[in-house]
């Protein structure tokens, strides 16, 4: 059990960040720019892409990138779905369109980290 938290225990963390900040309503005033809410989704949702690709280089188990993206792309849906009973908030599309963007992003950026510093050729080929 403390290696299936030492490994996947980041992206949990995260995604429980992301529930609690989906609860809050109102943010919408806080933007100040065109389409800051969609960058807030991209990067928020590029850091759970990191800490999946985290739990995926760390993993004794052979999990596929595809597995693991598919679970982050759900967890946006149901993020967004979260949003449709939050006072002030509003489920959109172009949200987890940016949700994806990012952990796509989020992700293959820890992975060839990853690969940099630790010359893992496993994680190389896998990308």
């Amino acid at each position: 059990m403390p290696d299936l938290i030492r490994v996947w225990g980041p992206a949990a963390a995260w995604a429980t960040v992301l529930y609690v900040i989906s609860t809050l309503s109102g943010l919408g005033g806080v933007t100040s720019f065109p389409f800051a809410d969609k960058l807030a989704h991209f990067v928020l949702y590029a850091v759970l892409g990191a800490t999946l690709a985290w739990g995926w280089a760390r993993s004794p188990r052979v999990v596929s990138h595809g597995l693991v993206l598919i679970a982050g792309a759900l967890y946006g849906v149901t993020d967004e779905w979260h949003q449709m009973h939050v006072p002030g908030r509003t489920p959109e599309v172009a949200d987890w369109v940016a949700d994806i963007a990012g952990l796509l992003i989020g992700y293959w950026m820890t992975l060839r980290l990853v690969r940099r510093v630790s010359g893992n050729l496993e994680v190389e080929e896998a990308m």
